[in-house]
């Protein structure tokens, strides 16, 4: 489940030179960036910032009813994978969390959404599942969501993942797919989960990277910002000439 706001409007151009003009600026979208103010890390279970970062999530949650009540103030539907879990936190000065998400590894049959039977062909290797996005209202612009979601498909790629797999609302699916030109499909027909219709969602490899540099460069750009030349050799990514 995926815990953000935003809105956007759908153009719908009447002439070749409005549709010309759309597709040059869509293909010409930046990722709005993190504030620099704010600090990103990967924690895993034994480290401090997991309690208080799982409590975030939990908090905000619980306002949407997409959990159920929990003495410890965890979001209990996870708990199976938590040892699989990594936790994407964004913090303020002092630690205070300011968003998350939730990254788990495994092959589709390990991982939540393996909870959905799917109705289009899986790979069999390992696949990277993103969920558990919570942003504090005060910080509710798309840099600290943007941000969460990059380092999640950093984390992944270079866990040597075969695609990413998510539990999304149907506006979060076309969002994706219309202004950050993400190659997502559907696994199966949406249906009510953890207290909101949901979209079983994936996208693969390296088809993802290819369609981003043919037609967002600059999404591919920043998805694989501090990523060396060497590493991208290692990881098969495509080189994009500017």
């Amino acid at each position: 489940m995926a815990l953000l706001e935003t809105t956007f409007s759908e153009v719908g151009p009447d002439t070749q030179l409005e549709r010309q003009s759309a597709e040059f600026a869509a293909r010409m979208f930046d990722p709005e960036r993190l504030d620099p103010d704010l600090t990103s890390q990967i924690v895993s279970s034994s480290d401090p910032l997991w309690d208080p970062a799982e409590r975030f999530v939990y908090s905000l949650f619980r306002l949407s009813g997409f959990c159920a009540e929990s003495p410890r103030e965890w979001v209990e539907e996870t708990q199976p994978w938590r040892e699989k879990s990594r936790l994407h936190v964004i913090t303020e000065h002092g630690d205070i969390v300011t968003g998350v998400a939730r990254t788990m590894i495994g092959t589709y049959q390990d991982l939540p959404v393996s909870q959905f039977t799917p109705t289009i062909p899986i790979p069999d290797g390992p696949l990277c599942e993103i969920g558990s996005l919570a942003v504090r209202p005060t910080q509710r612009g798309l840099g600290v969501a943007n941000e969460l979601h990059r380092t999640a498909f950093q984390y992944g790629i270079r866990q040597g993942v075969q695609g990413f797999v998510f539990l999304i609302d149907q506006w979060m699916f076309e969002f994706f797919e219309s202004q950050y030109g993400l190659p997502v499909v559907a696994l199966a027909p949406p249906r009510e989960f953890m207290g909101g219709t949901v979209v079983p969602t994936a996208m693969w490899l390296p088809e993802m990277m290819q369609q981003l540099v043919r037609t967002r460069p600059n999404v591919f750009k920043w998805s694989v910002e501090g990523f060396d030349a060497e590493t991208i050799a290692k990881l098969d990514l495509p080189i994009l000439l500017d």
